[in-house]
C-alpha cells in the first residue's frame, strides 16, 4: 500500500512538473513571438502648419517605395512623403509640396534623389540624405500621377493625363513633351532604348511606344475589367490584375501569356515586382498579402494579420521584407523568411469622412476620433494616443462625449450605438433600435448628449431620431418626420429643443420638443442635405451648413436672419461643418476648399482663414474651454489649432 501511495505521489509530482514546464515553455514561446514584432509609434509633429497645437495622424498611404540600396523607405501619403530609416523604421523627415498633395514618388537609380509629383502640376526633386528640395520642374497641364528616372538617372519622365514630359535632371531643363497616351491606370517602363506605356482598356491592356506613338500589341484574357498593370524592372514580365481576383503574367517583348496566379478571394488592390523581377507581391480586399514566385508561377507565402483590406504593398530590394498598409491604418513590415510580422508602424490613417467624427471631453483634455471600426482617445496635453475602444463591427460614423462626465457614445454603420467609460476604456452597453428594412441600412450618423448629460439622441439613415436615458440606456422616445436620413443632431443650450438635419430627399431642419417629442417647427429654405448645425451658446441663433452657404436662423421666430457665402480665391465651395465658439462671438466653418474660415457673428465678416489640410475638411469643433479648434479631414489627419490672436481679439470684443 505504501509503495502504491509513493508511486501515485511520484506520478502526480511528475505530472505537476510537466505542467509547470509546459506552462513555462508556452509562456516563453508566446513572449518570444511578441518580442519579434516592434510597434513603432512615431510622432507626426513634423512640418506643422502655423497655429497648430497638435497633429494626429500621418495621412492615408498612397504608395510605398524602397531606395535601391534598401536603406530608406519612402511612404507616400496624402500629407506628403514620410522618409523612414529602413533599419530602425524611425522617421527622418517629411517632404511636402506647399499646401498640395503628392501622388507619385520615385528614387533615382543611385538612391540619392527622390522625385515626387502631384496635384499642383509640379515635379519636385529632394536630396535623400538631407531632405532638402533641390529643384522643381514646372510645365504640366494637369496633376502629375507618375514620375520615373531613366536607367542612367540623367532623365526624369513625368506623366499626367494630357502629356508626358522629359526633363534633364542635372540642369533642370525641359527636354521633350509627348501629348496623350496616358491614364491613371497606365504604367510606364523605361529602358535604355525606349519607353513603353502599358494602358488599360476594359479587360484588355495595350502596349505602346511612347516615342514612336505606335500600339505594339493588345493583351486580353481576363474575364472582368483590368484594374492595374505592372512591368518588372528588367522589362521581361508584364503582370495584369483584374476584378476577377486573378493576376496574369505575360512575357515581354513578345507578349506571350505565361501563367495565371490564383489565390486571392477578393479583388486585388495593389501589386509590385521585386527589384530582380523574381517575385511579385500583392495586397487584396481579402485582408491578405501574398508573395508569388514569378518564374514558377506559384504562391510562395501568404501574410495574414490585417483586419481590413490591404491597399498598398512594397518589397525590399533584397526581397527579405514585405511592407503593407491596409484600411486598418496599420503599416506592417513582414519577414519573408519566417512569414511573421516584425514591425508595425502606426498613425497612417484612412480618410476621416464623417461629419461627426470627433468630440472633446468636458475638460478639453481628451479628443475622441472615430477611425475605421474603432474610436481612438488622445491626450491633448501630452500629445499621445491614450487608448483605443474596439467593439463596433462596422466603421464608426459619429462620436460624442457626455458634457458632464467621461462617458462616450459612438454610432456606426453596424446600426448600433456603443457606450463607453472613456476614463478606463470599459465598454458599458450597446443600444439598438434603429430599423433595418428591405431598402434601408440604418447607419447611425449622429449622436448628441443633452447639456445636462441625461439624454442621448441618435439619428440614423432610417429617418428617425431615438431619445435614450443616458444613465440606464432605456429608450425614451422616437421622433419621426424626416423622409430621408438624419445626418446631424444638436441640442439647444437649455436642453429643451433638439434640431435635426435631413439628408438626400429631405432638405429640412426640424426642431423638436425634447420633453414631449413633438415637432415644433420646420425650416425649409434649405437647398441641400444638411451635414452640420451649431447652436449659439445663448440659443438665439442656429447656424446651418447649406451647400455653399452658411445660414443663421433666429430660433425664437424661426426666420432666416443672415446668409454667409464661403469663398477661397474666388471659388465658392460646399460647407461641411460649423461650430460656434463657446462665447458665441465667432463661428468657424469648413468644407471642400480645405480651408477653415472664422466669421464675426455680429457683422458676418471673415476674420481669419486657417490652411493646413491637404483634402476637404468635414468636421470641426471648438473645445469646451474655447482654447482650441479641432478639424478632421479626408487627408487622414486631425489638426488641433491654437485659437489665432485675431480670433481671440474678436472674442474679447476689442
Amino acid at each position: 500500500m505504501k509503495n502504491r501511495k509513493k508511486s501515485i505521489y511520484l506520478i502526480l509530482g511528475v505530472v505537476l512538473v510537466l505542467i509547470i514546464l509546459c506552462y513555462v515553455v508556452i509562456f516563453t514561446v508566446d513572449k518570444t513571438e511578441l518580442q519579434q514584432e516592434t510597434v513603432i509609434h512615431e510622432s507626426p509633429q513634423l512640418h506643422l502648419p502655423e497655429g497648430i497645437k497638435l497633429r494626429i495622424g500621418k495621412g492615408r498611404v498612397l504608395d510605398i517605395a524602397y531606395s535601391p540600396d534598401g536603406a530608406v523607405l519612402a511612404v507616400l501619403t496624402s500629407l506628403g512623403i514620410w522618409v523612414y530609416d529602413a533599419s530602425t523604421y524611425k522617421v527622418d523627415y517629411l517632404l511636402t509640396a506647399n499646401n498640395h498633395g503628392i501622388s507619385s514618388v520615385s528614387f533615382s537609380p543611385d538612391g540619392k534623389t527622390l522625385a515626387g509629383g502631384g496635384e499642383d502640376k509640379i515635379v519636385y526633386l529632394w536630396d535623400v540624405n538631407t531632405g532638402k528640395r533641390r529643384q522643381s520642374f514646372v510645365g504640366h497641364g494637369s496633376d502629375v500621377f507618375d514620375v520615373q528616372f531613366s536607367p542612367d538617372g540623367n532623365t526624369l519622365v513625368s506623366v499626367c493625363i494630357h502629356d508626358t514630359n522629359l526633363w534633364d535632371v542635372s540642369s533642370g531643363t525641359h527636354k521633350k513633351r509627348y501629348h496623350g497616351f496616358s491614364s491613371h491606370r497606365s504604367t510606364l517602363f523605361i529602358n535604355a532604348d525606349e519607353m513603353t506605356l502599358a494602358s488599360v482598356d476594359g479587360n484588355k491592356v495595350s502596349l505602346s511606344g511612347l516615342l514612336t506613338r505606335d500600339v505594339k500589341m493588345e493583351l486580353g484574357g481576363h474575364e472582368k475589367r483590368v484594374s492595374s498593370v505592372s512591368i518588372s524592372p528588367d522589362g521581361k514580365t508584364l503582370a495584369t490584375v483584374s476584378h476577377d481576383t486573378t493576376i496574369r503574367l505575360w512575357s515581354l517583348p513578345d507578349g506571350v501569356y505565361r501563367k495565371t496566379l490564383k489565390g486571392h478571394k477578393k479583388s486585388i488592390n495593389n501589386m509590385v515586382f521585386s527589384a530582380d523581377g523574381k517575385f511579385l507581391v500583392s495586397g487584396s480586399h481579402d485582408d491578405t498579402v501574398r508573395l508569388w514566385d514569378v518564374a514558377a508561377g506559384r504562391l510562395k507565402e501568404t501574410f495574414r494579420g490585417h483586419r481590413a483590406d490591404v491597399k498598398v504593398v512594397a518589397l525590399s530590394p533584397d526581397a527579405k521584407t514585405v511592407a503593407s498598409w491596409g484600411r486598418d491604418h496599420l503599416l506592417y513590415l513582414w519577414d519573408v523568411e519566417t512569414g511573421k510580422r516584425k514591425k508595425t508602424i502606426t498613425g497612417h490613417f484612412n480618410p476621416i469622412t464623417s461629419h461627426s467624427s470627433h468630440s472633446f471631453s468636458a475638460d478639453s483634455s481628451t479628443v475622441a476620433i472615430g477611425i475605421s471600426k474603432e474610436v481612438q482617445l488622445w491626450n491633448i496635453g501630452e500629445g499621445v494616443h491614450d487608448r483605443t475602444l474596439i467593439g463596433h463591427k462596422g466603421s464608426v460614423a459619429c462620436v460624442a462625449f457626455n458634457p458632464v462626465n467621461n462617458t462616450l457614445a459612438s454610432g456606426s454603420v453596424d446600426e448600433t450605438i456603443q457606450i463607453w467609460d472613456a476614463s478606463t476604456g470599459t465598454h458599458k452597453r450597446i443600444l439598438k433600435g434603429h430599423v433595418t428594412g428591405k431598402d434601408i441600412h440604418s447607419t447611425v450618423r449622429s449622436v448628441a448628449y443633452s447639456p445636462d448629460g441625461r439624454i442621448l439622441a441618435s439619428g440614423s439613415s432610417d429617418g428617425i431620431i431615438l431619445l435614450w436615458d443616458a444613465v440606464t440606456g432605456r429608450h425614451k422616445k422616437t421622433l419621426s418626420g424626416h423622409t430621408g436620413a438624419v445626418r446631424t443632431l444638436v441640442f439647444s443650450p437649455d436642453g429643451t429643443t433638439i434640431a435635426s438635419g435631413g439628408g438626400a430627399d429631405d432638405y429640412t431642419i426640424r426642431l423638436w420638443d425634447v420633453q414631449t417629442g413633438k415637432e415644433r417647427k420646420i425650416l425649409t429654405k434649405i437647398v441641400s442635405g444638411v451635414p452640420s448645425m451649431s447652436y449659439s451658446p445663448d440659443g438665439q441663433l442656429l447656424a446651418i451648413a447649406d451647400s455653399r452657404d452658411i445660414q443663421l436662423w433666429d430660433t425664437a421666430s424661426g426666420t432666416l436672419t443672415r446668409t454667409i457665402s464661403r469663398t477661397l480665391e474666388g471659388f465658392v465651395l460646399n460647407v461641411q461643418s460649423l461650430s460656434f465658439s463657446p462665447d458665441g462671438k465667432v463661428l468657424a466653418s469648413a468644407g471642400w476648399d480645405r480651408a477653415i474660415q472664422i466669421w464675426d457673428v455680429t457683422t458676418g465678416d471673415k476674420k481669419e482663414q486657417l490652411l493646413g489640410h491637404r483634402h476637404l475638411v468635414n468636421s470641426i469643433s471648438f473645445s469646451p474651454d474655447g482654447k482650441m479648434l479641432a478639424s478632421t479631414s479626408w487627408d487622414g489627419t486631425v489638426l488641433l489649432w491654437d485659437i489665432p490672436a485675431m480670433v481671440r481679439t474678436v472674442e474679447e470684443g476689442k
